[in-house]
């Protein structure tokens, strides 16, 4: 018996099966993957654009993670300043009082437990580093510990061994920010407050216990107004801590909005409609499935049955 077939035809059926396999394949596997191709040649000339989308995106995710390290640091530096900032106002409350009723109580103790709450906090490790350091991380910033040792100092700069320099970070192209405060610049207008009034209570006019005399209430009034200037100072360099927190936020704002949109971009290149891979894939099986028919039909055909 010979089938009615000729070589030709069956070849047809035959590439026309492996294609409509071919095609069921590739549904299943966009299905299961959610992609359109698994290779970047598959998406043939916007394969560039899609690398460049990517290295932006993984750009972008860096910087984030810098931001998100920086405000580490920067909540920490708000914590401290707050504190110092309020142990020197609860000084010049002190002081304040002092004139106010004419009598001198305790004072040495509070200005002795002020310089070392306000150095102590100077000397503050985050993370195993010194916050207030600059570039110099590994050693403390304030090397005295008691207003004794910052007497015995030539100036009051020589209390502090930070580094010149703050640290700084690149947070977007072309955008850095200095985020580090010198331990020298937050704490030195305060030390010398507290060196003045430590040497006046040692000194001859001293000490500030009992009621005052008028060279004494002369000297405090005179404190009071650089001790404002000193706070201000303080105050001041906690606002643009403040300032560069919001700086992070808004750039931070900026990454995520551009994320979601390269997200989104990358996926309507990348990504497979997955409604409509599914209807392909119901009709590349039907096609398939009567393929295998045809080639079952036409080796079932032979010279007898044709007779």
């Amino acid at each position: 018996m010979v089938r009615v077939s000729s070589f030709g035809q069956q070849t047809l059926l035959i590439r026309s099966i492996m294609e409509n396999q071919q095609k069921v394949f590739d549904g299943q596997r966009q299905i299961s993957t959610g992609k359109k191709t698994d290779e970047f040649r598959g998406l043939a000339g916007q394969a560039s654009t899609i690398l460049g989308s990517r290295s932006f995106k993984t750009r972008i995710e860096t910087y984030q993670q810098t931001i998100d390290t920086i405000r580490g640091k920067l909540d920490a530096n708000d914590v401290q300043i707050e504190g110092m900032l309020g142990a020197m106002e609860k000084l010049k409350e002190t002081i304040q009082v002092t004139l106010a009723n004419g009598q001198a109580e305790g004072f040495s103790e509070m200005l002795d437990q002020t310089f070392k709450f306000v150095s102590n906090a100077l000397n503050t490790n985050f993370d195993g580093t010194y916050l207030f350091s600059g570039a110099k991380t590994g050693s403390e910033p304030v090397n005295i510990t008691s207003l004794a040792d910052l007497d015995a100092l030539a100036s009051v700069s020589d209390a502090f061994d930070n580094g010149d320099v703050a640290f700084e970070a690149r947070i977007a192209d072309g955008v850095d920010i200095e985020f580090g405060i010198l331990a020298s610049d937050l704490g030195e207008g305060v030390f010398q407050e507290m060196l003045d009034l430590y040497q006046f209570d040692q000194g001859g006019s001293g000490p500030l216990q009992g009621e005052l005399d008028a060279t004494q209430f002369s000297f405090l009034q005179g404190q009071l107004q650089s001790l404002d200037t000193a706070i201000d100072n303080m105050r001041q360099i906690h606002v643009a801590n403040g300032l560069a927190y919001e700086r992070l936020d808004v750039v931070d704002d900026q990454h995520t909005d551009t994320s979601v949109f390269l997200e989104k971009f990358i996926a309507d290149v990348e990504d497979v409609d997955i409604a409509e891979a599914v209807t392909r894939l119901n009709n590349d099986q039907v096609a398939l499935e009567a393929s295998y028919q045809s080639i079952s039909s036409l080796s079932q055909l032979t010279l007898l049955r044709f007779l």
